[in-house]
């Protein structure tokens, strides 16, 4: 009899002890352990790039690696894109993303923001995609007319369930695709950071206290975002194509931690682009739904990673059509069209000149002015008579984007000197040039080499440089970054990576054309 008072007695100071201890405690509720897996800005990548001499990407591989991380937490993960699954290779232009989509659909990502690139091709493109996916797709931003394809479509916000907890996810697309894609008519996109408040708000209302934005904006509008709407925890952002943690060229942490207005922390997060890196965020969560702790690790696509034998065959199947596409006769030219190493490395070509007029025309629209292309990236000739898509494959086989960014004259006078700081060794900086003239003095030191510069308006009128003025200037993603020395770059506003392709680019343009007629002299000139 004894000993049942005392257990009693015991049972009842540990009830009170339970009922007054405060729910940091945890005695009821320990936490709640998330792990997120991630990637953005895919591009159509489903092969594998080499990127400094190491093999990098390709969805055969992501499908293994998500497998093997997914095993590790199988009731604890989400797998989610930030969206621009569109436009980057010949697989896009292909199958329109129908290649793509089975991929990511026996992934089994459970959600997909739109990026501005998946609206390249218009809107029944997209629908078709949408239709077969066995995600949502989100955007909080995005206005559909009723009668558009897209209507019904696409969602601003879900709830998922991990464990019996609800996690809102909302998706965000930048404001700028009316200028950088094709969206066309019956849809609009309203400002990110009120349809995040919306969003947010909305989800709040359905019980939901674990929030995470599905964004297509940036990783600076990211930051903004985070630092201006409460009650975000999570944001696993797309569209700048930056690289974080141990990504290489890194500037900044896996995760960025912000804090909201109300001192919440917030998580922000993405994993450079192509599939070359998968994001990997792990996550605890209290019982009010705040993250109070996490780690972080970008995992490296790459050969150490066995490919996913079924992915492999269902691959080999989209790619065999490949070749007869790469046979397809796109154009003419009259003239050779000049990419020797020796003379493009040296002095302005006709092949130079047509590539940068074809990047300068591209994002004109989003108001660039200026186009300029290391001659390193041109690696052959195109002789007079038929143009084939292999042909200008052969001539930039790097697989590289257009960028844009902004440039102060003075810091354009810059790239320009630092373009021909080493002509008389052939480097591969020289630069091809278009929307601008300028005369050099090779004699000179490097450094003070450029004379003058002129730029040259879309109606033909010039003007000198205004040192203070800022350009929009279109680049090489290589080149944007800092590639081929390009420092100044780097420094840049504005910061975009288009994911356009810059041999589609070029396909593009030729296409345009009745027939190539390149000339060269007038635009760089030596003293």
């Amino acid at each position: 009899m004894k000993r049942i008072l005392k257990y009693s007695f015991i049972l009842f100071f540990v009830g009170i002890i339970l009922a007054i201890a405060p729910p940091s405690l945890g005695l009821f509720n320990p936490g709640f352990d998330l792990r997120i897996i991630h990637s953005n800005d895919h591009h159509a990548h489903l092969e594998p790039i080499t990127v400094n001499e190491t093999e990098l990407g390709g969805i055969v591989r992501r499908k293994t690696l998500i497998d093997r991380l997914k095993i590790q937490n199988p009731r604890e993960t989400l797998l989610l894109d930030a969206g621009d699954i569109f436009q980057g290779t010949l697989y896009f232009n292909q199958y329109l993303g129908q290649a793509d989509l089975p991929f990511y659909n026996q992934m089994n990502y459970q959600a997909v923001t739109l990026g501005n690139h998946e609206f390249d091709r218009g809107q029944t493109v997209l629908a078709n995609f949408i239709k077969k996916a066995k995600f949502p797709m989100l955007s909080a931003n995005l206005e559909i007319a009723p009668n558009s394809p897209l209507a019904g479509l696409v969602k601003p916000w879900v709830i998922l369930s991990v464990k019996g907890k609800k996690i809102g996810v909302f998706g965000l697309t930048t404001e700028a695709t009316a200028n950088m894609s094709s969206p066309g008519e019956g849809v609009g996109f309203t400002d990110a950071i009120q349809a995040a408040k919306k969003a947010v708000s909305e989800l709040k209302k359905q019980g939901v206290n674990k929030i995470i934005g599905l964004t297509h904006i940036g990783l600076e509008s990211d930051l903004e975002l985070a630092k201006t709407v409460n009650d975000i925890d999570i944001i696993i952002g797309g569209h700048s194509h930056t690289p974080l943690g141990s990504m290489p060229n890194a500037k900044q942490p896996y995760p960025i931690v912000e804090t909201t207005p109300k001192g919440q922390k917030v998580l922000v997060v993405t994993s450079w682009e192509w599939g070359k890196y998968l994001g990997d965020l792990q996550v605890k969560f209290n019982r009010r739904g705040e993250v109070t702790s996490w780690t972080g690790t970008p995992h490296a696509i790459d050969v150490q990673i066995q490919p996913d034998a079924s992915f492999a065959q269902q691959l080999a199947k989209f790619s065999a059509s490949l070749e007869v596409l790469r046979q397809t006769i796109i154009g003419k030219t009259l003239t050779p069209l000049e990419g020797s190493r020796d003379l493009v490395r040296t002095q302005e070509t006709n092949l130079g000149n047509l590539i940068t007029d074809a990047m300068l025309n591209k994002l004109r629209p989003d108001g660039a002015e200026i186009a300029l292309l290391n001659s390193g990236g041109i690696r052959s000739s195109i002789p007079a008579g038929n143009i084939s898509v292999s042909q200008v494959i052969e001539v930039m086989p790097f697989g590289n984007t257009i960028a844009r960014l902004d440039l102060t004259g003075e810091q354009l006078k810059q790239a320009l000197e630092h373009g021909v700081s080493q002509v008389e060794l052939g480097e591969g900086r020289f630069p091809q040039v278009s929307g601008l003239r300028f005369i050099y003095d090779p004699k000179a030191p490097a450094g003070s080499r450029v004379i003058s510069v002129t730029i040259i308006d879309q109606s033909g009128q010039e003007k000198p440089l205004d040192l203070t003025a800022t350009y929009r200037v279109v680049a090489n993603n290589f080149m944007s970054i800092g590639g081929d020395g390009y420092e100044v770059m780097k420094s840049g506003k504005n910061q975009v990576d288009t994911g356009f392709l810059l041999a589609d680019v070029v396909i593009d343009y030729i296409k345009k054309q009745s027939e190539i007629n390149m000339k060269s002299g007038d635009r760089i000139r030596v003293k």
